[in-house]
């Protein structure tokens, strides 16, 4: 048992220092007014598993103006929080289609 909390700490500590300054984010301050942020809820058929609920998660967060996505599967739904100003359900609908859902 002693061993297998060592190994698991030495794998924590180097995948914690494997990350290089390349893999962070820019250190921009980006201002956002609250009231151009906008929640919304799209139903989505075709997810079967968690999976396909991080593949959508992943496919909508690439998108410029998202800060927040939770796809269920059990639901059928991903509910996506998004800065009006930058984006609009037509382009995340568009993603969710060319992700390989159906967005309804």
């Amino acid at each position: 048992m002693k061993n297998i909390l060592i190994i698991m700490a030495i794998v924590n500590v180097s995948f914690l220092t494997s990350c290089s300054s390349n893999d962070l984010q820019s250190n921009d301050v980006i201002t956002v007014k609250e009231s151009d942020i906008i929640k919304e809820s799209i139903g989505v058929d075709g997810m079967t598993c968690v999976g396909c609920e991080v593949t959508l998660e992943e496919s909508i967060f690439k998108i410029t103006g998202v800060v927040n996505v939770k796809a269920s599967h059990t639901e059928k739904e991903v509910v996506i929080e998004f800065d009006s100003t930058k984006t609009d359900i037509k382009t995340i609908t568009k993603i969710i289609k060319e992700s390989g859902y159906n967005p309804f």
